[in-house]
């Protein structure tokens, strides 16, 4: 009997701002990274998902 791994969860916001980068592990797990932590305290490297309200959201150009 095969498994299905779980479908990703939704991101919220992070899955179209500009500031959230995927980073993938040696083990293929996949987290969104937000940029902004590394200059502004109040934001997390790897917020829990999903995101629903962020003051540093900003919406990719070009994603509905």
């Amino acid at each position: 009997m095969q498994t299905r791994p779980n479908p990703a969860p939704n991101p919220g916001l992070c899955g179209d701002c500009v500031h959230a980068v995927s980073i993938t592990s040696d083990r293929n797990s996949v987290f969104l990274q937000c940029q902004l932590s590394f200059t502004d305290s109040r934001f997390a490297k790897y917020p829990r998902l999903p995101v629903l309200s962020c003051p540093g959201y900003l919406k990719k150009e070009g994603t509905t």
